[in-house]
């Protein structure tokens, strides 16, 4: 009996400090899908007015596409997304080799891009070379 309880003891530290594969890992939830309202613009660590610009964004997690209303398409060419990292979705790569980066908080979100291929995004804060969106999320 006391044996057998040493051999499960021991099987069940090996099985807590085996490192799981990255396949067994759960993805993080992101949601990013879905018809956004442009409601604030930061441009060079500058905020700008959003008159003028698009107002509605449709994002899905491969691509974006502007929109005149929630209802109308603006253009046929959606912009890509392209997500380099499954362990960061939030991370993206916008038509390939400008890096953006993507924080939600329940019907908001922040999106910041920049044209910096080489730039590293670890947060979604205003800066220099960097052009933030705030958008709230259209029900």
């Amino acid at each position: 009996m006391m044996r057998a309880l040493i051999a499960l003891a021991v099987m069940a530290t090996v099985a807590i400090a085996a490192p799981i594969p990255k396949s067994l890992k759960a993805k993080r939830a992101f949601d990013i899908n879905g018809m956004w309202k442009l409601v604030e613009h930061n441009s060079n660590n500058k905020p700008s007015s959003t008159d003028g610009m698009i107002k509605f964004w449709k994002f899905t997690d491969d691509s974006f596409e502007y929109y005149t209303d929630p209802f109308t398409k603006q253009g046929n060419n959606p912009t890509k997304l392209a997500t380099p990292d499954s362990d960061n979705p939030e991370v993206k790569l916008m038509q390939g080799n400008c890096p953006c980066r993507f924080e939600r908080d329940g019907n908001r979100m922040v999106w910041v891009y920049t044209t910096d291929a080489k730039a590293i995004l670890d947060n979604c804060e205003a800066g220099p070379n960097r052009y933030q969106y705030v958008f709230e999320l259209v029900k």
